[in-house]
């Protein structure tokens, strides 16, 4: 199918991957067996709406905090070859992420997700999925083998564990990811705030 395209010389989104040019999509993809959700001229939007001063340069959407099934974030098998096929061969990341929902199809939703703690204790280790029973591993939302951390306080005033908790959030910030999930494979979904994202 992408061999039809060939010529095209604007960037383009396959499957929510942006590629350079429809040589190195078909390079990317030679692989690959599927669906394929193609947008052409993603570029010329972006541009029309920062040129255009009246259409708003954000928006307010729903954000949606999800727990996902351990296999989600494991790489593909010859079993399990989902994310060979959807996701260019990348896991999620972690188990607990937050973020917007881009499509959906019946079985499928495709989301732009980030790490977040979103509450002031956590329960459940963001990256395995796992309960905490650590108190600093609660503030930090993530277990100390898969954060690195002590399981003992290592912090003489609330000042210092409040700054390595922001430090945390931080971190968790940077690791992002965008891709198509098996709705059955979302153990549980929340819905958290609508938020304007620019």
């Amino acid at each position: 199918m992408l061999n039809l395209l060939e010529g095209y010389k604007k960037s383009l989104e396959i499957n929510g991957k942006m590629y350079n040019n429809i040589n190195e999509a078909i390079q990317d993809l030679k692989e690959y067996e599927g669906e394929l959700t193609i947008i052409l001229n993603k570029e010329n939007e972006i541009n029309k709406k920062e040129n255009n001063p009246e259409q708003p340069q954000d928006s307010i959407i729903p954000i949606y905090k999800i727990k996902v099934k351990q296999y989600m974030t494991k790489p593909s098998t010859p079993q399990f070859d989902f994310h060979d096929k959807w996701n260019n061969g990348n896991p999620m990341p972690m188990r607990i992420m937050v973020g917007k929902k881009i499509k959906e199809t019946k079985g499928m939703v495709q989301m732009e997700l980030w790490g977040e703690i979103t509450e002031e204790i956590t329960n459940y280790c963001m990256k395995c999925g796992k309960p905490l029973t650590n108190p600093v591993s609660k503030y930090f939302g993530i277990g100390p083998e898969c954060g690195g951390h002590n399981y003992t306080n290592p912090f003489e005033t609330e000042e210092e564990l409040i700054a390595a908790i922001n430090n945390m959030q931080e971190q968790l910030k940077n690791i992002k990811w965008t891709g198509w999930i098996i709705k059955s494979a979302i153990e549980e979904e929340v819905y958290l705030e609508d938020r304007r994202l620019d």
